[in-house]
């Protein structure tokens, strides 16, 4: 799931191409794009809002902030958000020659050419139903015997925006579970559109609002949006996947190394 890079000529080879998930940067092309607000009305950024972090547990964003890493490549949304995911369920190793999770080191232990090249610069990152055999190997390849749910919505009607509502919930109730959101960024944003990997920081079930945990570090910081605007987001097509994306929660059962 891919990005466009964060130049003019890599965006206009994205909108032609067609988009996969996470490329990274909007990269304005016009001068007058250089005024637009950092962020469009559908997010508001954690510097301006984090009155739920400080009065609820929030044990999903607890467990990912310490491990919270920015893609390297304007199409490694995907990595950057697995490995996210994988230290956030592992959590702090006990022995100092234990390492922690990274990019580099997970695509080294999986040593998959295709995931290589797709978050590779300019790559062309990977499709929803990639991303879950990523997952699940990534998983297998650390040891962490876990369930792996994914959800794709069909439509906007009241009844998906419930289910999405339930398992958001469901999902803030402890952090032995981490969500990873498949959706069109620039609809949350206000930038252009393009396929987008990242992990859910938090849900505040009383605004309705859903914490994104953007790894595109080089333009954005963690923001909240709308769920229902986040449903718009997954329901959005691109060339990957023209049915639109969704998420997948992955629920640890035990970790063995």
């Amino acid at each position: 799931m891919s990005r466009t890079a964060g130049t003019a000529g890599g965006l206009v080879a994205a909108m032609v191409a067609g988009l996969l998930m996470c490329i990274a940067g909007p990269a304005p092309a016009r001068a007058q794009e250089d005024q637009k607000p950092k962020f469009g009305p559908d997010a508001v950024p954690i510097t301006r809002d984090a009155d739920y972090l400080r009065s609820a547990p929030a044990p999903d964003y607890w467990a990912l902030s310490p491990f919270y890493v920015p893609q390297t490549t304007s199409a490694s949304c995907s990595l950057a958000s697995v490995t996210m995911m994988l230290n956030a369920l592992r959590g702090l190793p006990a022995q100092a020659s234990e390492r922690l999770v990274t990019g580099r080191h997970l695509l080294d232990r999986l040593d998959d050419d295709h995931w290589r090249a797709a978050t590779a610069e300019d790559g062309e990152g990977i499709s929803f139903a990639e991303l879950e055999r990523y997952v699940r190997r990534s998983l297998a390849a650390y040891g962490i015997d876990a369930e792996v749910e994914v959800w794709r919505p069909r439509d906007a009607s009241p009844a998906t925006l419930a289910e999405l509502r339930r398992i958001l919930a469901e999902n803030e109730r402890s952090a032995d579970d981490i969500i990873l959101l498949a959706f069109d960024q620039g609809t949350l944003t206000g930038d252009i559109g393009l396929g987008h990997i990242a992990p859910l920081g938090a849900y505040d079930p009383a605004t309705r609002r859903a914490l994104v945990m953007d790894p595109d570090r080089l333009w954005y910081v963690p923001y909240w949006t709308g769920d229902a605007r986040l449903l718009d987001a997954m329901l959005k097509p691109d060339r990957a996947d023209p049915e639109g994306s969704g998420l997948i929660r992955v629920r640890a059962r035990r970790v063995s190394g």
